[in-house]
């Protein structure tokens, strides 16, 4: 009977040992299969683009079951290499920079945030200038100090150009401009407007609405002389080298996102995350080849 009971309680610590190693293991391979991406952010603003995208990416992250890790760049070109090295799986990039990452570093467009109260994620850009400044009209801009954004910015330096090229204005142009110089980010461009530093500033809308909102500027401070069409919005985008079926996850997380809690992203608080597609950006393609035409 003893020799049995032995048996019984041996084979009971052998099962317990068992079980803890099959724990262990257990643990360790879903700890394995937690997978991380790294979100990288082009520099629109002073204020820290990556904190506008804080909850968002925590409601990802909840629903998808992944890591999201944020990567904040210096310059435009510097997001678009860090997705093409494969040092960033997820970007924020504006417009113009994701048709180059669509170009080089297989960045896919699908989602762009929609902003309280409005139907459509697109934006503009607005030539901005004091209030009591003697510049009334789009076509006074001549002969002034102009600063934009960074080399590269969709809306603070492209689309000025475009619109320049419509009253026959070219940065390039030496008689057309006193001065033109890149300020680094729209809200230091506008900063330099409001400290005379500038005459007048060509910037994202979407930055412009929000200093308003946080109170930087008084609408009585200033004054838009020029509003562009609409500029396609500044896409998340995700590599194609990140599986397919969590590329899925990934962009039904965040479409579905705003039914987790509130949101924000470009611009301050969003409603809702609406599908964009590569397609989308066809439009800035065109435009882009039609300066390329134009300076040479």
């Amino acid at each position: 009977m003893r020799t049995k009971l032995m048996i019984t309680k041996g084979q009971i610590m052998i099962k317990k040992a068992i079980l803890v190693i099959l724990l262990v293991l257990f643990s360790g391979s879903l700890n394995a299969e937690t997978k991380t991406y790294k979100m990288v952010f082009v520099p629109a603003s002073e204020k820290g683009d990556e904190s506008d995208y804080k909850s968002l990416i925590s409601i990802t992250e909840k629903l998808t079951g992944f890591n999201i890790d944020t990567i904040k760049v210096t310059d435009y070109n510097a997001a678009v290499e860090a997705m093409r090295a494969g040092r960033a799986h997820i970007a924020w990039y504006g417009g113009k920079t994701y048709v180059k990452a669509a170009e080089i570093a297989q960045a896919e467009a699908f989602a762009a945030g929609v902003r309280p109260g409005e139907k459509d994620a697109g934006y503009y850009t607005y030539f901005v200038v004091k209030n009591e400044s003697e510049i009334k009209t789009f076509k006074d801009v001549k002969g002034k100090i102009l600063s934009l954004n960074s080399i590269g910015s969709t809306s603070g330096d492209l689309i000025p150009q475009v619109e320049l090229s419509k009253i026959d204005l070219s940065i390039k142009n030496k008689d057309h401009f006193k001065n033109v110089f890149y300020a680094g980010s729209h809200d230091a461009c506008l900063l330099a407007v409001l400290n005379n530093q500038s005459d007048v500033c060509g910037m994202s809308s979407r930055n412009f609405e929000a200093r308003l909102e946080d109170g930087t500027i008084k609408l009585s401070d200033v004054r838009i002389i020029h509003k562009s069409d609409r500029v396609p919005p500044p896409p998340l985008a995700f590599s194609k080298l990140i599986p397919k079926e969590d590329r899925i996850k990934i962009k039904e997380a965040v479409l579905d996102a705003h039914n987790h809690g509130e949101i924000a992203g470009y611009g301050g608080k969003m409603s809702h995350y609406m599908e964009v597609k590569d397609s989308d950006y066809n439009v800035l393609r065109e435009v882009i080849e039609l300066l390329k035409k134009n300076k040479s």
